[in-house]
């Protein structure tokens, strides 16, 4: 979730090797089946690559039948996709860590229905679907009411008594005492968080939703696995009791800290009868990769190792997510902001399991594909050795160990002045990047995969066009707020628009218009029609390229919306 943090990039990451461990808490609850059939917290020796589906504001390019649709393209990539939370939040537009409901899967992105269709799509082509776990805290009615929810005939509602008793620092304990509610009297056992109420993970309500929540992502809606939100803001051992309630073989917790130590005693944390329960994303890796191209000094990602055998297994290695990209310009976040391309490489080349950013797989998807290609084909894993051949300030190189030979990865600046040892092959190369193979990689296969991603990613020719939006309103004034697919640019400035006086008659009606300019084959814009400042408005219009009729009628305090193209669009 969005976090306004200063992280120290440290100069080791969670999985350098380390064979301490720490013993979590004793646990109230009742013992578990001591020898669980499924591969606790991570699989060993995983091959996988994940994707991470969202971006902040991705309200279009995540949708989940936008995301359905893509699936032949995505899905021969990658094995996992992480994509925002899919319960209710009761907000519009919400990214997902707001939530207020579990078991209503309505959210921003789309309803139950089509979440099952996506989870479903990608499941037959053999991807799995990481959901997105807030349960940290838990929006509320006022200070103290939660929505009550049934699922298979059960009833399930948080309490105030399952707010922590030092939620805001004492804030909710005032309030209610004023008015006279109880609250747990049990204190926070992690981070605060001010967003919404904290919830008491001692308290067996509590326990007893989660369990509940988690085997409904899992056993029902067939997400197979869970990406924690905000896992300092709770004790380790209750990610370990609710990934081993459902069975989950992959399960992330996101600890954001720099500090590989303290991320390993999460990760051990996690135990559930000497089994460890949960991997955690990478942030070392993730700050190593940043200052190395941020800062030209390569040689800073030979300062972590984030493939040693202890726990490479557990860590999910990134450059880049939502929370630290670029959103706007007072945001605190410090982005790569240079050669991508390049710790994409080193991302997709090391051990640990890869997770790439959408942005980034938007943006350079042949030569990501082409890397995700050559890691397949070597067959390198979450647990491979590697071994490091130069440490330069302009580039590194590192060869790691796969099941079918060794990966070469040298990148920076001035990759070109690495001298090849003799006995590797050249199959890849990119802005300040290049792969090469051992000899005893079978490379017979890479020219024809080199040429079906060619022709997966050529752009075809595109003379520029136009796309005309047509609303017929019952109300006035009509605002068109419009925003692009090109870093989200406003076309009609900030936020409610500009009313549109622009009219036709066409059809025996009166139709406000707009005329944007498509650019190319992937352009496309989104909208949002409204009366103005805070008056009713409609849900976001999303991937508009072509021309578009919408009928709109004002309904109390919103605007309700049908896409009538169809009718018109041919007459």
């Amino acid at each position: 979730m969005k976090k306004i943090l200063s992280l120290a990039a440290m100069a080791a990451t969670l999985v350098l090797s380390c064979n301490k461990t720490v013993d979590p808490t004793p646990d109230p609850d009742p013992k578990p089946d001591p020898t669980p059939s499924y591969e606790a917290g991570w699989p060993s020796s995983y091959e996988g690559v994940m994707l991470q589906g969202f971006y902040w504001d991705s309200f279009a390019d995540t949708q989940w039948e936008y995301l359905e649709s893509m699936a032949d393209d995505i899905a021969p990539y990658f094995s996992l996709i992480w994509v925002p939370n899919s319960g209710f939040c009761d907000t519009h537009n919400n990214m997902g860590y707001l939530p207020y409901k579990f078991f209503d899967q309505t959210s921003t992105f789309g309803n139950e229905q089509q979440l099952r269709s996506m989870i479903k799509a990608y499941k037959d082509r053999g991807t799995g679907m990481i959901a997105d776990v807030v349960i940290n805290h838990h929006n509320s009615d006022g200070w103290f009411d939660f929505p009550k929810e049934s699922y298979k005939g059960v009833e399930y509602q948080f309490l105030s008594t399952d707010i922590v008793k030092d939620d805001d620092n004492g804030d909710t304990a005032r309030q209610a005492a004023s008015q006279g509610r109880q609250i747990s009297a049990n204190n926070d056992t992690g981070e605060g968080w001010a967003g919404c109420r904290d919830l008491d993970h001692k308290s067996l309500n509590v326990q007893k939703i989660c369990k509940a929540y988690v085997d409904y992502l899992k056993n029902d809606l067939g997400y197979a696995g869970f990406r924690y939100d905000m896992v300092k803001g709770y004790s380790a051992m209750y990610t370990g009791m609710y990934n081993e309630s459902c069975k989950t073989e992959f399960s992330v917790g996101e600890y954001w800290d720099g500090n590989h130590a303290v991320v390993e005693k999460w990760i051990a944390g996690t135990k559930r009868n000497g089994a460890i329960q949960s991997a955690a994303f990478d942030f070392c890796f993730r700050y190593t990769a940043r200052d190395a191209a941020n800062n030209g000094s390569w040689a800073k990602l030979m300062d972590q190792t984030s493939a040693s055998t202890d726990y490479s297994r557990y860590a999910v290695t990134f450059v880049e997510n939502h929370d630290t990209e670029y959103r706007a310009a007072s945001a605190p976040q410090d982005p790569v902001k240079k050669d991508t391309l390049a710790v994409n490489a080193w991302l997709l080349a090391n051990p640990g399991t890869p997770c790439v950013f959408y942005k980034h797989w938007q943006a350079y998807k042949k030569d990501i594909k082409l890397m995700i290609a050559a890691r397949k084909m070597v067959r390198v894993n979450n647990q491979s050795a590697f071994t490091d051949l130069a440490k330069q300030a302009s580039y590194v190189a590192r060869s790691v160990k796969g099941a079918n030979g060794s990966l070469l990865v040298v990148c920076g600046t001035g990759y070109k002045s690495y001298t090849v040892p003799a006995g590797y092959k050249q199959i890849l190369e990119g802005h300040n990047y290049k792969y090469l193979v051992s000899g005893d990689c079978d490379t017979s296969s890479w020219e024809a995969t080199v040429a079906r991603i060619e022709e997966e990613e050529k752009e075809e020719p595109f003379d520029g066009t136009n796309a005309t939006v047509y609303v017929a309103a019952d109300f006035t004034p009509v605002f068109f707020y419009i925003w692009d697919s090109n870093n989200n640019t406003q076309l009609n400035g900030d936020w409610p628009g500009k009313p549109i006086s622009a009219t036709v008659t066409k059809f025996g009606k009166k139709w406000y218009t707009q005329t944007v300019p498509i650019t190319s084959s992937k352009y496309y814009f989104n909208m949002v029609i409204s009366q103005g400042y805070e008056k009713p408005q409609t849900s976001d219009i999303n991937r508009i390229n072509t021309d578009k009729y919408f009928e709109c009628k004002l309904s109390g305090t919103a605007i309700q919306l049908v896409d009538v193209t169809d009718q018109y669009s041919n007459q």
